[in-house]
């Protein structure tokens, strides 16, 4: 944050550039690359939490390009890479985890009605969910793509996320720089910004 006087008041501006990761996966072979943005809590809790929204992109051993949006509510300290689920010899299936239909809304220049979208939690990290690729174990038609559409015209995405209290924290993310860095990354062109 940066505070800035302006007239008689001050007026905290959120600074909230976007920050990068990068590494190859040992087990897979996946280089992986982890653009982040911090946002805000909208409401009460503002103070004690910094909610972030990360792009998960990774390029296969075949040179496939994928992305993946993550969002917390600020309960995770580090963000890290999340691999895909290998199954083990014996043939397990992936574990099951829990699920939520998340609230996205898109602010700016126009009304856009806001869409509720399923999002998976991360194993291993409580307060990080993963919008829910489509498939047959997901509620979602449109990949996660069609959504960063909306972001090029309104640039702010707001997140209705579920936190461990039971009450849903809405969180705020000011999305042109992180898209910008998003974009010039060649690992994210999956993203179609």
């Amino acid at each position: 944050m940066r505070w800035k006087i302006v007239g008689c008041v001050w007026v905290v501006m959120w600074v909230m550039a976007a920050r990068a990761q990068t590494g190859i996966d040992a087990g897979s072979g996946i280089a992986w690359t982890l653009i982040s943005t911090d946002g805000k809590v909208v409401g009460t809790g503002a103070a004690e939490r910094v909610p972030r929204l990360t792009a998960q992109c990774t390029k296969d051993a075949k040179g496939k390009l994928h992305f993946e949006l993550l969002a917390d509510v600020g309960d995770v300290a580090e963000v890290l890479f999340v691999p895909p689920f290998r199954p083990a010899r014996d043939g397990a299936f992936p574990p099951s985890l829990p699920k939520a239909a998340v609230t996205m809304e898109f602010l700016g220049y126009m009304k856009v009605k806001p869409v509720k979208r399923q999002w998976v939690a991360i194993d291993g990290l409580a307060g990080e969910w993963k919008y829910a690729t489509p498939g047959m174990r997901s509620g979602n038609m449109e990949e996660v793509m069609f959504y960063l559409q909306y972001l090029k015209a309104l640039p702010t995405l707001r997140l209705t996320l579920p936190n461990g209290t039971g009450k849903p924290v809405v969180v705020e993310f000011e999305t042109t720089r992180w898209q910008a860095k998003v974009k010039a990354e060649p690992m994210c062109w999956a993203s179609a910004l």
